[in-house]
């Protein structure tokens, strides 16, 4: 009976395999190709891992270089961004001590250009008594 039993359980796997390769649009032709595809990929793939965990670690090792070298290049601007912020604010110092050495100027130069005035008074009142006593002694 075990016998039967089994026997039975062989024929509907046999049947359920056959359904499942009819069902599927295959014929027997096409999974003996496509199990020998699979022979053959495996071969292949033994054969380009290698080569593609080769390449893999290329790869990778270059976008490491290549991002040390915008790290670089990032910091490199970044310093030289603190460099002319510095600049810009040692030119904003300098130019609020300016502010009051320009208005010391300003005020010097008023005081020049009044004194100016009064020397000039002063000499045209000089030639005039010179040109007065000058007339005196000849007349």
């Amino acid at each position: 009976m075990a016998d039967s039993r089994r026997l039975r359980q062989r024929r509907v796997t046999y049947a359920d395999e056959r359904e499942n390769l009819l069902s599927s649009g295959r014929n027997v032709e096409d999974v003996s190709d496509s199990s020998n595809r699979r022979q053959r990929k495996a071969k292949r793939s033994v054969a380009t891992e290698a080569q593609e965990e080769s390449d893999v670690t290329d790869s990778y090792l270059r976008i490491n270089s290549m991002m040390k070298q915008e790290l670089e290049r990032v910091s490199a601007v970044s310093d030289s961004i603190n460099n002319d912020g510095s600049m810009l604010r040692d030119a904003k110092h300098d130019q609020e001590d300016m502010t009051g050495v320009v208005k010391g100027a300003r005020g010097t130069l008023w005081v020049m250009r009044a004194q100016e005035m009064r020397e000039t008074v002063v000499l045209w009142c000089a030639v005039v008594f010179f040109y007065a006593s000058a007339l005196y002694v000849l007349w």
